[in-house]
């Protein structure tokens, strides 16, 4: 009578219960976890927000006004109204090694477009290098100060998100 292997099925049996566990029990909700009390911190009434966007709208287009060159701020300032990014780009900036928040920077690109450039902070509030995506981490050499070094090639933030206007939502309160 020929033995099957013990081992081989009991792995076999231990990773469909580990898949399985994974499956049923990575949240009760689905949910990202966070800190209800540090979210607060940042969270305003959503007609703040709506007066927030339409106070921006409007200091835009005084601003135009202002110029003497209508189209300047379009041609080099391009300001957008908002830009969106997916759920995936946050939890990989959040995913760095201790990583505590995210802060974005106000940049001009190539095309001379006003965009978000955001980079992961440590508890102090410091930028944190590296690469984001597949995260591996930049070395540091003791002595050196990072203002004067020359930033490794691998170092990497995150921007291109979807400009609105361009993408923009329909029937929002903060984008009419």
């Amino acid at each position: 009578m020929k033995r099957t292997p013990f081992l081989p099925w009991f792995l076999v049996v231990l990773l469909l219960i580990a898949l399985i566990y994974a499956w049923f029990f990575r949240g009760a909700d689905g949910k990202i976890p966070y800190n209800r009390e540090a979210a607060r911190e940042h969270v305003i009434p959503f007609t703040s927000a709506i007066e927030y966007t339409k106070a921006y709208r409007q200091a835009k287009m005084e601003l135009q006004r202002q110029i003497q060159d209508s189209g300047y701020l379009d041609r080099n300032f391009n300001l957008p109204a908002a830009e969106s990014f997916n759920r995936d780009i946050f939890a990989a900036l959040l995913d760095r090694d201790s990583a505590q928040g995210i802060r974005i920077y106000l940049g001009l690109n190539e095309k001379r477009e006003v965009c978000f450039v955001m980079v992961p902070v440590d508890a102090k509030g410091n930028d944190l290098r590296g690469r984001i995506v597949d995260g591996r981490q930049v070395a540091s050499i003791p002595g050196i100060s990072s203002a004067y070094a020359l930033p490794p090639i691998d170092d990497e933030a995150a921007e291109k998100g979807h400009r609105c206007p361009t993408i923009c939502p329909s029937g929002s309160d903060l984008y009419p």
